[in-house]
């Protein structure tokens, strides 16, 4: 077993530093984003992975921290296998299977019999149903007394209005958003917090309230927002923090 490489568990360490710097992403909201502590996140930006849980976390937490930053999975993974010298393992050839005997396939004869059999009793009692159904005599059910005629009964029965049907819930405020880059943003509305978190690019959040609902970020330029399905366009005419309000 050969041992653990520090070098490049650093090297893979700078790749994601230098992703999440290029992004300007906090390592705060990293955190709040991808429910990693901030001590795990800072040990694999600087190579210190004696610090994690173990091997099995830090892969996992590799794979969600490069799928946040959009980087390749593979060539990380390949890193990450790398540092612990099985690099190798994912070139291996696969071992060739022997091919499958023709006669191995072929059910056993006792087994086709009894599939046969069933199949030969299935038939019967087919039969047996059918000859009931078309010739067996036919007594029709009569109700002495009946207490109301079938015209009364439909009668009653339109009389009693049926209950309305409740209309479906209205939202006087409906937002869209879409957002073309990783941006953050904060979203309440009647003193709740309806979002807190990191907008994934070309994904749709749909929000809906019945009062107004206030929008604010880190950038808004790179946000587009419909309201009741008209589109208005960004957030916010430049980029940097933002604060805006959507009313009824």
């Amino acid at each position: 077993m050969q041992e653990f490489n520090r070098e490049v568990a650093k090297q893979l360490g700078d790749l994601l530093r230098r992703a999440r710097e290029e992004k300007d992403v906090p390592i705060e909201k990293v955190e709040a984003a991808t429910f990693i502590s901030e001590r795990f996140l800072r040990a694999l930006e600087e190579g210190r992975w004696e610090e994690l849980p173990g091997k099995a976390y830090a892969l996992g937490y590799t794979k969600i921290y490069a799928r946040f930053l959009g980087l390749r999975q593979e060539e990380v993974v390949d890193l990450f296998l790398e540092a612990y010298g099985e690099g190798e393992k994912r070139n291996r050839p696969r071992e060739t299977r022997r091919p499958v005997e023709a006669h191995s396939l072929r059910p056993p004869r006792k087994r086709r019999k009894t599939v046969l059999l069933a199949i030969l009793f299935s038939l019967v009692a087919l039969c047996g149903v059918l000859i009931v159904f078309f010739f067996a005599p036919f007594h029709p059910f009569v109700t002495e007394n009946p207490g109301k005629n079938e015209e009364v009964l439909l009668a009653d029965d339109l009389a009693s209005p049926l209950p309305p049907e409740s209309p479906p819930p209205s939202f006087p405020v409906v937002l869209r958003l879409v957002a073309e880059k990783v941006t953050w943003v904060d979203i309440t509305s009647l003193g709740v917090t309806m979002f807190s978190g990191i907008l994934v690019p070309g994904k749709t959040y749909v929000f809906r309230s019945e009062g107004p609902v206030e929008v604010s970020g880190d950038d808004g330029s790179a946000v587009q927002v419909w309201l009741n399905g008209e589109e208005k366009g960004y957030l916010a005419e430049t980029p940097g923090p933002f604060h805006k309000t959507f009313v009824p």
